[in-house]
């Protein structure tokens, strides 16, 4: 009986492992799109979890929300901090704090 709990819970990490890093990816992309087509440059190709939190789509389905941060530039030398929202795998909001002011684009995407 302790095998199959422990078999469960290693599953269970498994998918939610591969789940974060399908996750990541999308947010890399989204953050990255939207810092081109504003002409910024997206730095370090990467991302990182914020915050964490669990809830439900708009179908009703258990989805994590996951915030993370990400940092552009306008020039190349200085460094602005941004971040991009995610409801499951689907990109919600972007937020960049950008020297002239702060930028929020929240998307369209209901499937």
């Amino acid at each position: 009986m302790d095998i199959i709990l422990f078999l469960i819970c290693l599953a269970a990490v498994i998918i939610f492992w591969i789940d974060s890093l399908a996750a990541r990816e999308v947010a890399i992309s989204f953050a990255k799109k939207y810092c081109g087509e504003i002409n910024l440059q997206f730095l370090d190709e990467s991302v990182a979890v914020k915050k964490l939190n669990t809830g439900r789509n708009t179908a009703g389905n258990f989805v994590f929300y996951r915030y993370y941060y990400f940092e552009f530039s306008t020039d190349g030398i200085n460094r602005f901090s941004g971040n991009a929202f995610l409801i499951g795998q689907k990109p919600q909001s972007i937020r960049l704090n950008h020297p002239d002011g702060i930028i929020i684009q929240e998307t369209r995407i209901n499937k």
